[in-house]
Parts: C-alpha cells; sequence; structure tokens
C-alpha cells in the first residue's frame, strides 16, 4: 500500500473507532423499482456475436428490472459528532442484465456512504465514505471529478445516482473575508465503463464480461469486444499466422532456429520482396494449394483485393479465400467470431464490394494490408489478455469560494489526481511474463517481437514460448486547474438571468494515438499508442424562468485538445521492389473510434448544445417533469425526459424516456439501438 493510502486508512480509521458511541440513529429509506426497454429492435454495440451480426439481436423486450433498497442511518456520534451511512441493497431481475446485484465502486454498491460530520477550532471535518460535488453542469462533468462516475448506463441516471463515492477527508473554513476553503483528501478510483475494468487470464479469446450489455461504446468495443475487439482478434491472428507456417500446405515450421534465419513465412518475404499476406492469399484462392502458391513465380500473384472488390468471382473468396482461412475453424481456428476479415456488405457474405483499404477499411486484414510473411510470425499461436491497474495514490483538492459586492460569485479549485478515465497500453510478453520488444526491418518492413531492448536477440516461439499481446489498462497522474462563476442579471424582459460557468484545464491527460501506417505493416506497439497532453474545457450557461416556474437553462460545451496530433506516417523501406507505407497519424475519438468506421479521428474542439427544461405540476406543484436534449457535434442527438408523479406524500410514479439518434459514429448516435423507456415507483419510509 503506498504511503498516502496509509495515511488516509489511518485517519479514517480513527474516526470510526469504537469509542465512538453510535447512538440514537434515525432510520429512514426508499425502496425504488424500474422496468425497462429498449423502443427500437437491433444490435447494441457490445451485442453482436459473429462477424455477420446476426446472433443478439433485440426486440423491443425488457433489459432491466431492477431494485434498490435505500436505508439511511443519521444520529449523533459523540456531543460534537454525527454519522450518516446510507446502505443500498441492489438487484436486477433481467436474465440478461451484465450488473445484476451489489458491485463495490459502483452506483450500485452496498455501502454507498458512511462519514462522520464534526467541527474543531472553526473546520468542519467530514470523514467517510462520501460525494463531493464541485461542478454543476447539466448533462456532463468538468468540475465535478472528485469522485468518479459510473456510466453503466451512459448519462441517463442523475448525477447524485452514477457518482461514485469514495472514502476521503473533507475539510472546510470560512476566512475573514467570507471566502471559504476548502481541502479534500480522497482515495484514487476509477470511472465504471461498460466493456472496461475487467481483467482476463492469458489465452483468453472470444470472451468480453460486459458482453451483451446495452451500453457498451464503440471505444470500449474495439478493445475488448467479441467481434471487433483487439483483444480478441489477436489469438485469432495467432491461429491464422499458425496457418500460414504449416497448415500442412506445404509451408515449413517457424519454431526453429536457421543460420539464414526463419525458415517459412519469412523467408517467402525475402524471395518474393512486397508480396504481402493479402496477395499471398489471392494465389491460394486462384490455385486452391498453398504449397502452388508459394512456388508461384514473383510477380505472378493476383491482389486479393482484386478477387473480392473488382466485380470478378467473388465465390473464391468464400471457397478458397482469406474468409476460409480467417473465420473457419477448420482453417484459421476463429469460429467464424472476430473481425480479421469481412467482406460484407450490408451484411451480405462476400459482396464485391466488402474488400477495402485506407479510409475505408472495416476489418483488420484490411487494416495490416502491407503485412509480410515474417511479420506474422512473430503472431503464430499468439495469446491476449486483458490487464487492470486500478489506481492506487491519494487525491488532493483545494477549493477556494468567493463572491464579490456586485454579486459575482466564483470559486478556483485545484485538483492533483490519477485520472478517473482509464486509457489502454500495449504490449508483448512471452509465457514467462518477461517484456517482448517490437521493432520493424528497414528492408521490407518485416516486424519481429525481440527478447532484448536493443532488439538484437529475435523472439522465436520454441525459445520462451508464443507471444502475449497485452492491453494493460492504466490511469494517468494528472493535474487540474479550473474555476466557475454564475452571477445574476435583472431584466425587463424575461425577468431574472442567471449566467454561469465552469473552466478546467488537465495537465498530462492521455489520449489514444492511431497510427494506420504502422498498423499497415502490423508494428501493433506503435499502431495504437497515447500520447501525454493538455486539454481545456468550458461551459457556459444561461438560466432563466417562464411560463409559470418553468426553469429554461441552455450551455455551451468545448472540450478543446491542446496536443492535437493529426498528420502522416511515411515508412520508406530500402529493399529495392518494395513498396513505400504510408498512413495516418492521428489523435482518436476514446468513445466512438472502431474498426468499423476507419479507426475514427477525433475532433480538434469538440462542441456540444444542451438545453434543459424543468416545471412542477399539479394542483400545487407537487409533481415535476424534466427534460434534457444535447446536441453534439457531427450529428449526435439525446433527449431524456422524465417525470415524477405523486401518489401520496410516500409514495411517487416515476417515468423516463431515452432517445438517441443521429450519426452512428458519434458518441450518442452509436447508441439508437439502445433508446429505452423506463417506468417505475419510489416509497420512502
Amino acid at each position: 500500500m503506498k504511503k498516502q493510502n496509509i495515511t488516509l486508512s489511518l485517519a479514517l480509521a480513527a474516526v470510526f473507532s469504537s469509542s465512538v458511541a453510535f447512538a440514537e440513529a434515525e432510520v429512514t429509506g426508499k425502496i425504488v423499482h424500474e422496468s425497462a426497454a429498449f423502443t427500437q429492435s437491433g444490435i447494441g454495440i457490445g451485442g453482436a456475436t459473429t462477424v455477420t451480426q446476426t446472433a443478439d439481436s433485440h426486440g423491443q423486450d425488457l433489459f432491466k428490472i431492477a431494485t434498490h433498497a435505500k436505508v439511511f442511518i443519521d444520529g449523533d456520534a459523540t456531543d460534537s459528532a454525527t454519522y450518516h451511512v446510507e446502505i443500498n441493497a441492489f438487484k436486477d431481475l433481467e436474465s440478461d442484465a451484465v450488473f445484476d446485484s451489489n458491485e463495490s465502486y459502483t452506483q450500485n454498491d452496498l455501502l454507498r456512504e458512511a462519514y462522520v460530520d464534526t467541527e474543531t477550532n472553526g473546520i468542519s471535518i467530514r470523514a467517510g465514505k462520501q460525494q463531493v460535488v464541485w461542478g454543476t453542469a447539466d448533462g456532463m462533468k468538468l468540475l465535478d471529478t472528485i469522485n468518479p462516475t459510473d456510466f453503466s448506463e451512459m448519462a441517463q441516471n442523475q448525477m447524485e445516482d452514477s457518482r461514485i463515492p469514495v472514502w476521503m477527508i473533507n475539510a472546510e473554513t470560512d476566512d475573514a473575508s467570507g471566502g471559504n476553503w476548502q481541502l479534500v483528501l480522497s482515495e484514487a478510483k476509477s470511472n465504471k465503463i461498460a466493456g472496461m475494468g475487467t481483467a482476463s487470464a492469458a489465452a483468453t479469446s472470444h470472451t468480453n464480461g460486459d458482453s451483451g450489455h446495452s451500453f457498451i461504446m464503440k471505444g470500449a468495443d474495439t478493445l475488448t469486444g467479441k467481434v471487433h475487439g483487439f483483444m480478441n482478434m489477436a489469438p485469432a491472428l495467432g491461429k491464422v499466422a499458425t496457418f500460414f507456417a504449416s497448415g500442412g500446405q506445404g509451408l515449413a515450421s517457424i519454431t526453429t532456429r536457421a543460420s539464414n534465419g526463419l525458415t517459412g513465412m519469412q523467408n517467402l518475404t525475402a524471395a518474393y520482396g512486397d508480396d504481402t499476406v493479402a496477395e499471398f492469399v489471392g494465389d491460394y484462392a486462384l490455385n486452391k494449394d498453398l504449397g502452388a502458391a508459394a512456388t508461384a513465380v514473383a510477380g505472378s500473384y493476383s491482389d486479393f483485393r482484386s478477387l473480392c472488390g473488382n466485380g470478378q468471382d467473388a465465390t473464391l473468396c468464400d471457397a478458397y479465400g482469406l474468409d476460409q482461412i480467417a473465420e473457419l475453424s477448420t482453417q484459421g481456428g476463429n469460429q467464424d467470431v472476430t473481425n480479421l476479415i469481412d467482406a460484407n456488405t450490408s451484411g451480405v457474405e462476400n459482396s464485391v464490394a466488402g474488400w477495402n483499404t485506407g479510409t475505408e477499411s472495416n476489418s483488420l486484414f484490411e487494416y495490416m494490408d502491407q503485412a509480410t510473411f515474417g511479420t506474422f510470425a512473430a503472431f503464430v499461436n499468439m495469446n491476449s489478455k486483458y490487464v487492470v491497474e486500478d489506481p492506487s495514490g491519494m487525491n488532493t483538492g483545494l477549493r477556494y469560494k468567493g463572491s464579490t459586492q456586485s454579486g459575482l460569485n466564483y470559486s478556483l479549485n485545484y485538483l492533483d489526481r490519477d485520472d478517473a478515465m482509464p486509457y489502454v497500453d500495449v504490449s508483448f510478453q512471452n509465457t514467462s511474463g518477461a517484456k517482448l520488444y517490437m521493432g520493424q526491418s528497414t528492408t521490407n518492413n518485416t516486424v519481429t517481437l525481440y527478447n532484448d531492448a536493443a532488439k538484437t536477440d529475435a523472439h522465436y516461439v520454441n525459445d520462451d514460448g508464443v507471444a502475449t499481446m497485452v492491453m494493460t489498462e492504466k490511469h494517468a497522474k494528472i493535474k487540474s486547474f479550473g474555476g466557475s462563476f454564475d452571477t445574476a442579471v435583472e431584466t425587463g424582459a424575461v425577468g431574472p438571468i442567471v449566467l454561469r460557468g465552469e473552466f478546467i484545464y488537465d495537465k498530462d491527460v492521455m489520449t489514444p494515438i492511431v497510427d494506420k501506417a504502422k498498423l499497415r505493416i502490423g508494428h501493433a506497439v506503435d499502431a495504437l499508442s497515447n500520447k501525454k497532453g493538455d486539454r481545456f474545457s468550458y461551459v457556459l450557461g444561461v438560466d432563466i424562468t417562464r411560463l409559470t416556474n418553468m426553469m429554461v437553462s441552455v450551455q455551451f460545451i468545448q472540450i478543446r485538445n491542446l496536443d492535437y496530433v493529426d498528420t502522416t506516417t511515411t515508412i520508406d523501406a530500402t529493399q529495392s521492389g518494395i513498396t513505400t507505407v504510408t498512413g495516418a497519424r492521428y489523435t482518436a475519438d476514446p468513445s466512438a473510434m472502431h474498426m468499423t468506421n476507419g479507426l475514427q479521428k477525433a475532433e480538434e474542439n469538440k462542441e456540444f448544445i444542451s438545453v434543459f427544461l424543468s416545471k412542477p405540476f399539479g394542483a400545487s406543484g407537487e409533481h415535476r417533469w424534466n427534460n434534457i436534449v444535447m446536441f453534439e457535434e457531427n450529428g449526435g442527438l439525446w433527449n431524456r425526459l422524465d417525470a415524477e408523479y405523486s401518489i401520496n406524500d410516500d409514495t411517487q410514479a416515476i417515468v423516463e424516456y431515452n432517445k438517441y439518434w443521429g450519426d452512428e459514429n458519434t458518441q450518442f448516435g452509436q447508441l439508437a439501438k439502445s433508446s429505452n423507456v423506463q417506468v417505475g415507483v419510489k416509497y420512502s419510509f
């Protein structure tokens, strides 16, 4: 345990020591039940189990039958201290639910809050498991980053419900000028994101603990998804590489050393110059015999793209070509699952328009169109695993709140923290867990795994076992500087107007970088990397009251990447006849990048506009409805309408409708098939 966590734990233990007498408890609570159903039929992002994506189509059926039983216990701990405990029992009876019961450090944590309030020498102290709210923006978080967030239902839940309480010490004091100082020491924890946060064992393939979850985003699916996830495509690629290596078709084993280097595929690269796997498979399709293709005269190859993409006999692709090698269990061992090659258009196998490269690539072999046979030698029988490194440090926050004589309220905020939003690092190791180093040849762009950092000792399967691609979920250490303001302005036309804003400057945030030139030659480590940089985000809002107590709030939100990448990589091989490889290198969109959209580039400055309405209704305003609609740059939209109807003083009926639509490659538009309606009841006691 780190020193910071020891200090925080000792302080909290002192507060909750046995000397504290918990007496005269007041127990209250509420029971909330919600049932939710899809409003559209279709397939969620993480639902597909085959390349043709027909297995997990859902109808307009239930996806949640959930009940929360919340118990609040309050009382006096001592003459000068009070305590509060919230216990949150949760169960989801829907059989397809992934998060179907209590889970620590989610919105369904059994012990949601437990803290003691006391005051000493003019300092108010709250110690224990709690929430601290700094930001108040509608629909998203900027300053509100002390607590991590549970995004397992996107942004559908109210902020107080999706916020994850953590153990912390929260101290506040007022100064002589009327300002307020707040110091927060809190444990660092990760956001909860569907499709991420779950470790796997080595050699695990075609599995995803959250598979079928309604709110897996494309970015997470690119990492761990059954069909499009790199974690699951890696072992499938290893099986195809093994087929190329031996496969009973006349190629020699590559697992032995030879004086002239590797035999088998690597020698094919040397013999036939720039011939790539795609071109070789084209020969296999024509000759119906891999051995015959291996002895063909250099230059006589028919490109697989010509066979499948330019109107020729596309049945060759299905009968003898890459589909058979990369998809069927009898050849590549891929069980028709992962998207190594998807020669489909509109769900039709092997359409003549199915094979594309460049900006139209939508399967791994299309992205790796310049990978040599020697490169595939490194991937024989490759495994994969997903590793999760939870944050383990202590976050430190400091805020000052003040007001001016003119009525402007403001705050200045500082956070030194582990970023709750994870990033994923790609690396390789042997079966003993030792790191392998990836490098490329300057003569024919063959990518090789090495045992040493100097890249002099090539890794061989028979020496150290097969390679394992390791995807490690990490959290960057970042610093955040922010602030907020709000003020009221009286107008004759619309009455009082509240002007407000928040801003935050995040330093050393990790963002995903895609290098398509490196991906084309199979250099996975450089192709999928992360870059440290800075980000500036802000929200400007206007609040007014119209039409008998209806609050209207409009916001403009911009997230600016100050270290945005948008360039081109050129790999210039020196051997005669070798094609120079080029490709875009750019900052990728972490929420929407996907195999099916060219690993989408992020916006340098991403913008949102939101409109929030809230109005009481009923004879005495005992009921209320709320509606927020958020417009995302590039055409994504989300609308949440919710209402609470008071049946009596203790019982309320609740209804909520969430609709996602727009461009399918946006944060909101990709969730169109997860649009839903929820109904429920809340009973307080």
